[in-house]
């Protein structure tokens, strides 16, 4: 906690706040409420949340004139309705590795390496970066759209750090601790990703994860080739919320004959969609939640993309992620 963090609340006449702490950094929590407290008045928001697209409910938020979320760098594209200050959290990692960390992407023959990392990284990748160089390779960082603040940036909703460098790349490279992100990086460009997970302090290829992945995605989406029923989910959070994308899915799903329900949730419960005899869902808020959540669901949920290849609406050469670049106000 900084007085930087004080002053920035000060600037904005803030009197209010509205504090949005992730898991990991909850433990500090009362030393963060007790010093804003001296100056501001404090309500803290235990409701998960999944980062800069999601700044919590709107009975909560209208209440207060700023909000202080800890540990995502914001949306550049976003217009949040509430001043949101975001206090990225950098994990101060001090970077030591031996060259033979890299032997796995030695052994493959890649020299040209795509270089992405998730925000608590983003330091730690320009020291990969300076060591990939020293060793002879050519580390390069792709430029980020709109939705992304930092170059070589990942979301688990946005890969376009990726595509931006696929055409000069030999693989990826993606410093993390999560599996996620270095998995989602080879499906949206069809080479292979590397992990370097910090706390294990090695790399690692995705490459069977990969395959084992598609073969349960697969499995679970084609069981909503017979559904009857389906239930298209709109995420209202500000940063997920694709209203004219869910109108679409509602078109192609009338020319299929199919009967339909849209439904809004802040909040994907699975017994909601149970209670209403749906067969399969399809979500058009953050993918992770169809593809990590799979487990929580006895019934299928499809991501827009998934459900368009699966029905014949796009034609693509094998699995394509469904990535959010833009999404409609919320009126």
């Amino acid at each position: 906690m900084t007085s930087t963090l004080s002053e920035k609340l000060h600037s904005l006449g803030a009197r209010k706040i509205m504090l949005m702490l992730p898991d990991g950094l909850k433990p500090k929590v009362y030393d963060i409420f007790n010093q804003l407290s001296a100056e501001f008045s404090v309500i803290i928001s235990s409701d998960a949340f999944y980062g800069a697209c999601d700044i919590g409910n709107t009975d909560l938020y209208r209440e207060v004139d700023a909000i202080v979320q800890f540990g995502h760098s914001e949306i550049p594209n976003l217009d949040y309705p509430k001043p949101v200050i975001f206090e990225e959290y950098r994990t101060g990692y001090k970077y030591d590795l031996p060259d033979t960390v890299y032997d796995p992407i030695k052994n493959s023959g890649y020299s040209n390496i795509g270089l992405l990392a998730s925000i608590q990284y983003i330091d730690v990748m320009e020291d990969v970066k300076t060591h990939l160089s020293r060793l002879g390779y050519k580390p390069v960082v792709g430029r980020q759209d709109s939705r992304m603040k930092y170059p070589g940036q990942v979301l688990g909703c946005n890969f376009s750090a990726a595509h931006s460098v696929s055409s000069v790349v030999d693989c990826y490279l993606v410093v993390s601790t999560g599996r996620f992100h270095a998995i989602g990086a080879q499906l949206a460009s069809d080479k292979e990703s590397f992990i370097l997970d910090l706390n294990e302090r090695k790399i690692s290829s995705m490459k069977a994860e990969v395959d084992k992945f598609l073969r349960k995605r697969y499995a679970k989406i084609s069981l909503s080739l017979n559904a009857k029923k389906f239930a298209i989910v709109l995420d209202t959070k500000i940063g997920q919320y694709r209203k004219r994308l869910a109108d679409v899915m509602a078109t192609q799903l009338a020319s299929l004959g199919k009967d339909y329900i849209m439904m809004y949730s802040d909040g994907f419960n699975p017994d909601d969609i149970v209670n209403s005899g749906s067969e399969a869902v399809i979500f058009t808020g953050c993918p992770r939640v169809s593809i990590d959540d799979y487990d929580r669901f006895p019934f299928p949920v499809l991501t827009p993309v998934e459900f368009e290849n699966l029905f014949g609406f796009k034609k693509t050469k094998g699995y394509v992620m469904d990535e959010i670049v833009t999404v409609d106000s919320i009126a």
